[in-house]
């Protein structure tokens, strides 16, 4: 699971001083159960990548203070033991947690609003592309596609004016040529040099935008010049593919980036939690991915990588996406129906709202019983991300609700800079419980302390909670029990599909007049509907689909038995178009209808 990304979210944003590390932070991932590329094996928890890489040697003392103590009596210990609990950053949501909520009866919006304070479910439009790097700097591309039914797996490869057209028995290999990308095409023991082109792009049968790759769906098989085709995983199924040329310190080098819609194409192949998770986790997952998703499109292309996010691998930590692999894996359907169940239209989906934007929702495995604030690990503020208490993920099924490690003494010793340490503790914790300091105790009596972090990365430990260093707390663990906001209500029922969900009632909206109207110019119409269960002077809007986006053109308010009217007296040919009805009760929506149609003819 990721995501712990942090990515670029600060840029352009005057949320205070933020510490930058030369690279961005991915969201923070969980084992799933997809076959993992060599890239995701070598992939470590975002947290101590971070630290490893902002904060530098750890050999020098953060603090030195002149002899506090009595020397210590004795030889130093042999090792150090180190309790504590969770894994990765701590920030957002908690996977496990949210795991936790869905067992005790939350419904999604109630688990996202809980980890992301003063935010709302609400849907947006998501039909846009997201540009997904697979294949990052690397001096060699090679694709075919796979049929995933007889008619299908013709491809299409476009370089410059030339178009061509093959199928599964041709291997297309892409590679660095002058300024640009050069394709050679092979098949049946035969190459053929296609020529060059600034950049090259790829579609294949099945999907959207296939071009002249006629016929059923097919899978693109995408790998770097050094892995075999014929391994597991780097399978895509939606969207386009683009071999883009970039420079970079040590020459031209190609980005391979595949270009799937948001709503439903990118979030199939998030691979962030197992797909065996209770459906209210599942579809928490994906309302967080939908909105990391989008705060990432909405900030344009990262030029090094031509994307607006990474595949989970390198260099930006975003969220892991294994296009085919998650949905084709065991129990993928349960995930592609949590994606499907949280789809409010063909043009919109439900995301994670704060002042009216999808926000850069953040998340991780586990905390060690409360989540940390942005600011306490990378700087800066976000009003929603903020430490809020977390017992959820004390679950027995979550193999980090406590670990155990063991340090050496003279691992210990080479932290903090010195031949031998006669004690460890943690000296100041974060409100979250995260440790913030750790100090070590030296045959003199003098102390050198450590950052949470600087320990974190040392110790080789899978978060900064610390809970205990030989079994002395050090300094006091915080109140588990004390919450920071409003505590989550429970739902009644499971999350309704595909109704937007809200930590409000649910409600189903009908139509009782036909989806399809046709009006003579100039004559009256109308649209009638019930809500239920009903209620009166609950708020209905009346909603055209606009150029992709829905626009309010009409309210009423619910009478006693749940019904509202809308009255157009005099009908136009502009009122001609697709229409819906939206319920909103305290600034949240509660139900949709069915889409329907008018012509003014």
């Amino acid at each position: 699971m990721t995501h712990g990304a942090c990515g670029d979210w600060w840029k352009g944003v005057a949320y205070g001083t933020v510490v930058v590390a030369p690279r961005p932070i991915r969201a923070f991932r969980f084992p799933e159960e997809p076959v993992m590329t060599d890239r995701r094996r070598r992939s470590w928890p975002s947290a101590v990548i971070v630290t490893a890489v902002v904060l530098g040697s750890l050999t020098a003392p953060t603090t030195l203070a002149a002899p506090a103590m009595a020397a210590p009596e004795g030889p130093p210990p042999a090792e150090f033991r180190l309790d504590g609990a969770g894994w990765g950053h701590g920030v957002g949501m908690s996977q496990w947690g949210a795991y936790g909520m869905a067992l005790a009866g939350f419904d999604a919006a109630a688990i996202v609003t809980h980890y992301y304070q003063g935010t709302s479910v609400t849907p947006v439009q998501d039909d846009m592309e997201a540009r997904v790097n697979l294949l990052y700097h690397v001096s060699t591309v090679r694709a075919r596609t796979e049929p995933l039914d007889p008619s299908g797996g013709a491809i299409e490869v476009t370089v410059g004016p030339t178009v061509v057209v093959g199928g599964p028995q041709d291997e297309f290999r892409f590679t660095v040529r002058d300024a640009g990308v050069g394709v050679k095409r092979t098949a049946g023991g035969q190459t053929i040099d296609l020529g060059s082109a600034p950049t090259v792009s790829v579609r294949w049968s099945g999907t959207r935008a296939p071009g002249t790759a006629a016929g059923g769906p097919a899978l693109l098989n995408v790998t770097g010049g050094g892995s075999s085709l014929d391994s597991s995983g780097h399978r895509y199924r939606y969207g386009s593919l683009e071999v883009v040329p970039v420079s970079t310190s040590k020459g031209l080098r190609l980005n391979a980036v595949n270009a799937v819609r948001v709503h439903d194409e990118y979030l199939y192949g998030i691979s962030e939690v197992s797909s065996s998770w209770p459906e209210a986790a599942l579809q928490a997952q994906v309302l967080a991915a939908r909105s990391y998703a989008l705060s990432k499109v909405a900030r344009g292309e990262r030029l090094t990588c031509s994307c607006h996010m990474d595949d989970g691998g390198g260099p930006y930590y975003d969220q892991t996406f294994t296009g085919w692999g998650k949905a084709s894996a065991a129990k993928g359907q349960r995930w592609v129906d949590a994606v499907n169940t949280t789809l409010a239209s063909d043009t919109t989906g439900l995301a994670i709202l704060y002042d009216g934007a999808p926000i850069s929702a953040f998340y991780h495995s586990s905390s060690g019983g409360a989540t940390q604030s942005v600011q306490d690990v990378w700087g800066g503020t976000l009003p929603y991300a903020v430490s809020v208490p977390d017992p959820w993920m004390n679950v027995e099924a979550n193999p980090n609700r406590a670990w155990t490690v063991v340090v050496p003494q003279a691992k210990a010793a080479s932290a903090f800079g010195t031949t031998d340490v006669w004690k460890l503790e943690v000296t100041e914790r974060y409100v979250s419980g995260a440790a913030k300091t750790v100090t070590a105790t030296l045959g003199d009596g003098t102390v050198v302390t450590r950052t949470g972090s600087q320990a974190q990365a040392a110790f080789g430990l899978k978060s900064k909670y610390v809970t205990a260093i030989d079994g002395n707390v050090g300094a006091p663990l915080p109140d588990a029990g004390a919450p920071t906001g409003p505590a989550p209500t429970p739902a009644p029922e499971p999350v309704p599909a595909p109704e937007p969900t809200s930590t409000v009632k649910q409600r189903t909206v009908s139509l009782l007049s036909p989806v399809a109207v046709t009006v003579t110019p100039g004559k009256k119409y109308k649209v009638v509907g019930v809500v239920r269960p009903a209620k009166a002077r609950l708020k209905a809007w009346q909603q055209k689909l606009v150029d992709g986006q829905w626009t309010t053109v009409g309210k009423d308010r619910t009478n006693a038995k749940g019904r509202y009217r809308f009255v157009v007296r005099k009908a136009k040919p502009a009122a001609s178009g697709t229409y819906r009805v939206l319920v909103v009760r305290k600034k949240a929506v509660v139900g949709v209808s069915p889409e329907f149609a008018v012509t003014v003819s």
